[in-house]
């Protein structure tokens, strides 16, 4: 395993547990309405879904051959993702959180006063990263950029995918508990400014890192 590869797994999954989307904005909500215990099996389901999404794109992204004009488009399409990703997150507008996470949440459920909901599990947990496209879009930049590094083939699928979902279980776990609290500090205006420049900081300087080393 190479350290880059794993700074490269480290620092996209940071940045994908910690920005608003569907399984955290989830977690959050649906434990405000029926409780944190509610969500242990919405996070396993979510924790299959993604090891099945995780394979699938690292068993695709392997077949792609060394030296190919497919690896040079696939590699610069990797880097241009971390460029467009890294602005994205730098720029984001802390007062917009509550806004993002009332207009993107699954059925709603920022609504806390909604009384209704049914309690997701498993199938729900499992088949919302079917649909996820933010992930889909962070597998394939994690699998693309680290996958050699780990080992590539089934090997290095495996650590990747090993990493990433037990920083994802945590990170839903951690949502579950003191989501509310979280979104409270990234949305206060000084605070929220210096996480999130902080965490595009971090995604630029790895993307000129993986612009130098090449193909």
């Amino acid at each position: 395993m190479e350290w880059e590869a794993l700074a490269t797994v480290l620092t996209l999954l940071v940045i994908g547990v910690a920005t608003p989307g569907p399984n955290n904005i989830t977690c959050i909500t649906h434990s405000a309405i029926h409780g944190s215990r509610s969500n242990k099996n919405l996070i396993f389901g979510m924790a299959t879904g993604f090891i099945i999404v995780s394979c699938t794109i690292g068993l695709l992204v392997s077949k792609v051959e060394e030296g190919s004009t497919e690896l040079k488009i696939l590699h610069y399409f990797g880097l241009l993702f971390i460029f467009a990703l890294a602005l994205r997150v730098f720029t984001l507008n802390p007062a917009l959180i509550d806004k993002e996470v009332e207009t993107k949440s699954l059925m709603s459920l920022t609504n806390k006063t909604v009384t209704r909901v049914p309690i997701l599990g498993f199938k729900t947990g499992m088949v919302m990263q079917f649909i996820n496209g933010k992930e889909w879009a962070f597998v394939f930049a994690i699998m693309w950029l680290a996958l050699d590094g780990f080992g590539g083939g089934w090997t290095g699928i495996f650590s990747i995918t090993a990493i990433t979902v037990t920083g994802g279980v945590l990170a839903m776990t951690l949502w579950t508990f003191i989501g509310g609290s979280l979104v409270d500090y990234v949305s206060d205006e000084h605070k929220g400014r210096m996480v999130f420049r902080t965490l595009g900081s971090l995604l630029f300087i790895l993307g000129i890192l993986l612009a130098i080393k090449g193909v």
